[in-house]
């Protein structure tokens, strides 16, 4: 049986493959320099290792043979007693667009749920993170004009099968009951959606499509999430957050309710900062093998 098997077929055929192979790649090199057994795989059939390696999860609308093998991959990992490790996107990803910084977990994409073996971190990696995405912890605000509230990718797996156009609206329609800020609502650039409903809603506002996240949380007063890693940039922004679903990795130093909207919490963000960016890692580390022996005391 195989120490490390990194599935070069959990890729869909998308635009930015080339740079997800490098991640893959990149992974499987750092396990051989150790004297790792690792093997590259191609087809789309799971094979019995030590730890499986795949870059993505699996939602709940998504197909495709990529995804399928996922599934596999998962369920006979899981059956035998093995391990399963996922790469997913950087929570810095607003400002790291070619996906320098990624992040690597064992059992599952959940933060709260799944082992990022990155608690009571020091600050040593946030401090790489911030001087290579040019990126700061700004102090909370305390004023704001409008509330954001950010969809997201409906049928992705952190929306753990809630209808985002419902959801949308059900988060909107109970905001209007509470404050009578201007609500400012950022689709998915990704996804499909119908507005109609919302404008039908006193002093609400469609962000434009070219407008950045950034933008949209400038001068916000609270920003409004379900489970993104997009409510980072709003937390580091000093813009107050409500998560809702408690996997969101802004969980910790978030508000939970809607009802807190107009006294959201304002907790302090240190070791929740510095234990987030200890779960990022960039290729070079992975080639070196550090993100292997950094995980292999969990295997």
């Amino acid at each position: 049986m195989h120490d490390v098997v990194v599935y070069m077929s959990s890729l869909p055929r998308i635009a930015d493959r080339n740079r997800k192979t490098q991640v893959l790649r990149a992974f499987a090199q750092g396990t051989k320099s150790l004297g790792v057994k690792t093997l590259l795989q191609e087809s789309r059939h799971a094979v019995p290792s030590r730890l499986g390696v795949i870059l993505g999860w699996v939602g709940t609308t998504i197909a495709g043979p990529h995804i399928q093998l996922r599934k596999d991959v998962i369920a006979r990992q899981t059956e035998a007693g093995n391990h399963i490790m996922a790469i997913d996107g950087s929570c810095f990803k607003f400002a790291d667009p070619t996906s320098r910084w990624l992040r690597y977990s064992l059992g599952g994409v959940f933060y709260n749920q799944n082992n990022y073996a990155n608690r009571n971190s020091s600050e040593l990696k946030w401090q790489a993170i911030s001087r290579d995405l040019d990126i700061e912890l700004r102090p909370w605000q305390k004023t704001g004009e409008h509330i954001l509230v950010c969809l997201q990718r409906d049928g992705g797996w952190n929306m753990k099968g809630v209808n985002m156009q419902q959801w949308s609206l059900d988060v909107v329609t109970r905001l209007r009951q509470l404050t009578d800020r201007r609500i400012l609502v950022r689709p998915h650039p990704k996804t499909t959606f119908d507005a109609g409903p919302l404008r039908q809603i006193s002093n609400v506002v469609i962000s434009d499509e070219n407008r950045t996240l950034q933008q949209d949380i400038t001068n916000a007063w609270c920003s409004v999430f379900f489970n993104s890693s997009s409510s980072v940039a709003s937390i580091l922004a000093g813009v107050p957050v409500i998560s809702i679903d408690s996997d969101s990795v802004t969980w910790q130093v978030s508000s939970h309710t809607l009802d807190e909207i107009n006294n959201p919490v304002r907790p302090d963000r240190t070791q929740w900062l510095w234990d987030l960016a200890a779960c990022h890692w960039n290729d070079q580390e992975s080639q070196h093998g550090e993100i292997y022996q950094h995980f292999s005391g969990y295997l």
